[in-house]
């Protein structure tokens, strides 16, 4: 008998090591329990521990630029310059930040004195459960600054997460709501709203074939926004 047993768990070992191994249980669970305990709990952006030497080291940055993509990591996670073989873009993503944090940090933007700042933000603040009330006055925020000192704002959708990413229906759902406020608030500024999901995703959810983990994008997907962007730039800057 307990020698069964000891077979037994043995074997129930082997295959929570399997799944944890070919699922990544483990990450999306331990992704869950942290944005459980993140929703408890009120988030500031300076929760973020590459908020402030990030932003910090932007303030560093003199040179001009004519071109700014402010917003999070799917913005960070490029070099725009490579991408779109430019010199005169300034990379103003941050990892994990939130739409409040980037409000916070414009002086970082208007600091390079560009002509036009791509804006792309929210997915985060609804991870973190920020009221979709709050992320939209934020983002409107961010636009009549950019406005206020004649840069060029291109307002772009917050794209869709694909299933493999937490809690992605919920997600989704509000990005939906979000999206159609901005689009509104665009007309309203005349103003080029920038909808990227066109492009990415296809029935509300982000294509597989353009993330690796659900949220960000890869390569491939990559490649598809920064055509959409070098078409922008060559009709906005001139």
């Amino acid at each position: 008998m307990k020698k069964t047993l000891i077979v037994s768990n043995i074997f129930l070992l082997l295959v929570i090591a399997f799944l944890i191994i070919k699922g990544n249980l483990w990450d999306r669970t331990s992704q869950y329990i942290t944005r459980k305990m993140n929703v408890q709990d009120e988030y500031s952006y300076l929760d973020n521990p590459k908020y402030k030497p990030k932003s910090e080291n932007f303030m560093l940055f003199n040179r001009q630029a004519d071109i700014v993509m402010l917003g999070n990591s799917i913005t960070a996670g490029i070099n725009w310059n490579e991408l779109l073989g430019r010199k005169d873009i300034a990379n103003r993503g941050i990892n994990g930040d939130i739409t409040e944090g980037m409000l916070n940090r414009m002086n970082s933007v208007l600091k390079v004195k560009p002509k036009v700042c791509f804006f792309l933000g929210g997915i985060n603040d609804l991870t973190r459960r920020v009221p979709p009330e709050n992320i939209i006055a934020n983002i409107k925020n961010i636009v009549n600054i950019l406005l206020t000192n004649d840069i060029k704002p291109i307002l772009q959708s917050i794209i869709y997460t694909e299933k493999r990413f937490y809690d992605f229906e919920h997600n989704n759902k509000y990005v939906t709501i979000i999206n159609d406020e901005l689009k509104k608030f665009a007309e309203e500024k005349n103003i080029l709203f920038l909808d990227l999901n066109e492009h990415l995703s296809e029935n509300n959810t982000l294509k597989a074939e353009y993330t690796h983990d659900g949220l960000h994008l890869n390569a491939k997907g990559y490649v598809v926004w920064g055509k959409i962007v070098k078409d922008i730039i060559e009709n906005e800057i001139k």
